[in-house]
């Protein structure tokens, strides 16, 4: 369990409005309940004639410190289920913001959850083994003590009766883990699924931001380790928002995907592809130097160049689209940013240079 100081200031309000709403609705309960509390709030009363009336009370000091102490008690309990909880109550309500995220960490409880019930079953029928092995061997000691046949007729039939017993526990133990291995199962595909919608752009279904920078620095680390070359081509369409603003950006946004489905078919595999923002990819190339990079990049350039759009409702013609693609490849010391940094100088470069055109870096 968190301390209380570091939940966060959403389930630490969820713990305090829990807490004071209960106290609340103790207080309430005992005010209106036909419990005599006369007993323990009370240490005499005095009472005069017939009627029973009281003309004096003396309250008991120990019974009401002992019935404030249990109120803590409940009240602490309470507070101590809220703050139990509170991380679950606050994720599942404030959460919202990035659905993608909340679904994996559901999806990563879950399987957490159904691996502890795999380790109770296996810890019960560890006990079980225990049990059934200090059986066997109390029935070992036993009989070599025995002489008489009904004696020694009892201790088999217990021995069996507990054979029996652990036969029918393993059972029922193979089954569970059968259906918990299924559970797991289907969790881990959820939480694949999960994360791939976490990392995947919802216009175009290429990568993202997110999966660009997992994706790098998995592609840096191997490059180092492995003394293997690694590429990165930046590439934009050119005139894109001239394009938008004339046909709307419902063109816009077909235009783009149809961009990434011209780059997804003419990298390799093992390539990854990420949408970098708007207009703009970037497309990772693992074990590629700068030739195989610049070369890739020509084919998509030379692909997306010679389709001819045309919006299909009204039989508009779009005209030819271009784009400009810059190459950079890793240097040895040097992080994502700077790779980064290098690949787009050159694609500034064959923007400035005249669009539709393959810049690398080094050369002029």
């Amino acid at each position: 369990m968190n301390p209380f100081r570091d939940l966060s200031r959403s389930q630490q309000g969820i713990l305090a409005i829990g807490a004071g709403v209960f106290g609340a609705a103790l207080v309430a309960l005992l005010a209106i309940s036909d419990f005599d509390l006369t007993p323990i709030r009370t240490l005499r009363s005095v009472h005069v004639g017939g009627g029973g009336t009281v003309i004096s009370t003396q309250y008991n000091p120990f019974a009401i410190l002992a019935v404030a102490l249990i109120a803590l008690a409940v009240v602490g309990a309470f507070a101590w289920l809220i703050a139990r909880f509170a991380p679950m109550l606050a994720s599942m309500t404030f959460a919202n913001i990035g659905g993608g995220s909340s679904t994996v960490a559901r999806a990563g409880q879950r399987i957490e959850r159904e691996l502890s019930k795999v380790l109770e079953l296996i810890r019960g029928h560890i006990s079980s083994n225990d049990s059934y092995a200090k059986s066997l061997a109390n029935a070992q000691s036993r009989l070599s003590q025995l002489s008489e046949g009904e004696q020694v007729r009892v201790i088999v039939s217990l021995l069996v009766a507990e054979n029996e017993r652990m036969r029918r526990d393993s059972s029922e133990l193979k089954v569970k883990l059968e259906e918990s291995h299924r559970q797991i199962d289907t969790l881990r595909s959820n939480l694949i699924q999960a994360e791939e919608v976490v990392l995947r752009d919802p216009l175009t279904g290429v990568g993202n931001r997110r999966c660009f920078d997992l994706t790098m620095e998995k592609a840096i680390t191997d490059s180092r380790e492995n003394g293997t070359p690694l590429s990165l081509v930046m590439c934009d369409i050119d005139h894109f928002k001239r394009v938008n603003d004339a046909f709307g950006h419902q063109v816009g946004d077909e235009i783009i995907k149809m961009f990434s489905r011209v780059i997804e078919t003419s990298v390799r595999e093992g390539d990854t592809v990420i949408r970098y923002g708007g207009e703009e990819f970037a497309v990772i190339l693992p074990r590629a130097g700068q030739d195989a990079a610049k070369s890739i990049a020509e084919r998509i350039r030379r692909q997306f160049e010679s389709k001819k759009l045309t919006i299909r409702e009204t039989n508009q013609k779009i005209g030819q689209m271009t784009a400009s693609f810059g190459v950079a490849e890793y240097r040895a010391g040097e992080d994502t940013e700077l790779l980064v940094q290098r690949a787009d100088a050159k694609l500034y470069d064959a923007k400035s240079g005249g669009r539709n055109q393959v810049s690398a870096y080094g050369e002029t």
